[in-house]
């Protein structure tokens, strides 16, 4: 039987925000990184510069979040439910233990994996727009991908990788929490599907040069920042086509999961290669 450890910070963000809500903007970043110091960005100095920009985006808002911040609490029942579905739905049948890291972010719907310790993957899942099971659905298949395709838990993994992780993530987020719209699935900000729907086309054909790539810098530009469309996040709609393309194949969440990482190049290279063809 797994063990679900479970780190709430959001009593560490109020304690931030109640020393912090009466500063100007140096003293507030200060006080942000002596008590919480947590926000969905990749390491580094870019990810840090990034987190500033994002607390200072979203400061005004939290103000009508925090009584919902004061009375939230985990509920580890639910994850626990979850968890035993994605299993299910990857045909993983280990017992896995996890942790999972409850965190107050920027308005921004961007729950994370990271790694902690030795191997191990900790999932982190913002809640000031509320914890919904889509989400940790979405999240729990990216810790159970991990294991049956023996993923890295490095920032720094090719394209091909995070697509079809993303990919994967998304359609069993689909199927385990069904009856929703698309954009539920998928958006981290209204109008994003519809328009990298319009530019599906220069979507792929730009990232296909890319699949094999693991640098830092191309991970960022088609994860966080501006793909060769124009859009942010397009490796997320590459990988919802691509996984969507093999399912109406008839290839099971199974089956993809079970895709070694070291072969994940060429296999979404030759999917992206016949999307391309038959579109």
């Amino acid at each position: 039987m797994g063990k679900i450890e479970v780190k709430n910070l959001v009593p560490k963000f109020l304690s931030f925000y109640e020393e912090a809500k009466s500063s100007d903007a140096d003293e507030r970043w200060a006080l942000w990184e002596e008590h919480y110091n947590f926000a969905a960005v990749p390491p580094g100095d870019e990810g840090r510069k990034m987190a500033r920009a994002l607390v200072e985006g979203a400061w005004d808002q939290y103000g009508e979040a925090i009584p919902a911040l004061q009375s939230w609490k985990p509920d580890e029942q639910r994850i626990e439910e979850v968890l035993q579905k994605v299993k299910a739905n990857l045909g993983y049948e280990d017992a896995v233990s996890i942790s999972v890291v409850y965190f107050v972010g920027a308005f921004d719907e961007n729950p994370f994996v990271a790694p902690i310790g030795d191997s191990r993957l900790a999932l982190c899942i913002p809640v000031e727009t509320g914890a919904s099971d889509i989400v940790l659905a979405h999240e729990l298949t990216h810790i159970i991908h991990a294991k049956t395709a023996d993923l890295s838990v490095a920032w720094e993994r090719s394209i091909a990788s995070t697509i079809l992780q993303e990919g994967l993530a998304m359609r069993v987020s689909q199927a385990i929490v069904p009856g929703h719209a698309d954009e539920d699935y998928t958006e981290h900000k209204k109008g994003w599907l519809k328009e990298a729907k319009e530019k599906e086309i220069k979507i792929l054909q730009g990232i296909l040069p890319h699949v094999n790539d693991s640098s830092s810098e191309v991970v960022m530009k088609y994860t966080f920042g501006l793909g060769e469309a124009g859009l942010e996040r397009e490796v997320y709609y590459a990988g919802w086509v691509l996984v969507d393309s093999l399912m109406k194949k008839g290839v099971s969440f199974k089956e993809i999961a079970s895709v070694p990482e070291e072969d994940m190049p060429e296999f979404v290279r030759g999917k992206i290669e016949h999307l391309l063809v038959t579109n």
